[in-house]
């Protein structure tokens, strides 16, 4: 996993633009700010697609309906950081999109975002081979594999 600045992020014409900032859950909420603090926007992903799921009045098509609220609140969401170059969008605290009745392939919907948009994953976790996202309590059972699609590091200072 190599290290890249917030400058490249606008910059770059990589095919994924997918990054990862890792810290301790102790410095989440600093991360958290020093990534608003460069003007991009956050998401808790769990938080807003917990609100929705819970405004569902039917779950025939849970899946479909997922999907699209999450393509459209990172659509929605995205910034360019100094006004020029690609567009970028942070988000955080992602296992829900993990959850078995939901259907989803987050790493899918990671990458054909990151196509168009560069992704910044704000990780408090643990990180493996240096493609693999897990949570230390599931570490072979639940994890988000980068592997044909490799993450870039973010080297920042909070």
């Amino acid at each position: 996993m190599s290290n890249y600045s917030f400058n490249h992020i606008s910059t770059t014409t990589d095919r994924y633009k997918i990054y990862i900032s890792v810290c301790n859950p102790s410095e989440l909420k600093d991360k958290i700010e020093f990534v608003k603090a460069q003007n991009i926007q956050v998401i808790n992903m769990g938080k807003e697609l917990a609100e929705y799921i819970d405004g569902l009045d039917d779950y025939t098509y849970l899946n479909i309906d997922v999907y699209d609220f999450c393509k459209n609140l990172l659509e929605q969401n995205k910034v360019k950081i100094n006004g020029y170059g690609n567009d970028v969008v942070a988000i955080y605290n992602v296992g829900i999109l993990m959850e078995p009745i939901l259907e989803l392939n987050p790493v899918t919907l990671f990458k054909a975002f990151s196509k168009s948009t560069a992704l910044i994953i704000i990780w408090e976790n643990q990180y493996d081979i240096p493609d693999r996202l897990n949570w230390a309590t599931q570490k072979n059972n639940y994890y988000l594999d980068f592997s044909d699609s490799p993450l870039k590091k973010l080297q920042d200072a909070i």
